[in-house]
């Protein structure tokens, strides 16, 4: 279940940040699915988590509401770059999530055996 839940979350980030390719609707419903799968991952892991991953939480619905505001409000681009902004900001700490998570995961199993 958990394996599953941090693949199609992974798979989502990815459909996510392609949204130069993918374009603005596939973007639009990935960061929702990606939003949702975030907040099921979050409680899954709930007993593990420490304050770094709530701050990381916290951007990930910072950075949503920042590309809602954006759509709604188009005559203030200036939303709209604070979305990119936060979205970098974001995909540069997601990436160490996965990175430093997925090490401990291959180190545990390769352990247990």
């Amino acid at each position: 279940m958990k394996k599953t839940l941090n693949i199609t979350l992974f798979l989502s980030f990815i459909v996510t940040i392609m949204a130069p390719i993918t374009g603005i609707y596939i973007h639009k419903l990935a960061a929702a699915v990606f939003l949702l799968l975030s907040i099921i991952h979050i409680i899954t892991y709930r007993k593990k988590i420490k304050g770094k991953q709530w701050l990381l939480l916290v951007l990930i619905l910072f950075s949503f509401v920042s590309g809602l505001f954006s759509m709604i409000l188009e005559q203030y681009p200036v939303i709209l770059h604070v979305h990119h902004m936060s979205s970098i900001v974001l995909l540069f700490f997601l990436t160490i999530h996965i990175f430093v998570f997925h090490k401990k995961m291959i180190f545990h199993s390769s352990y247990k055996q």
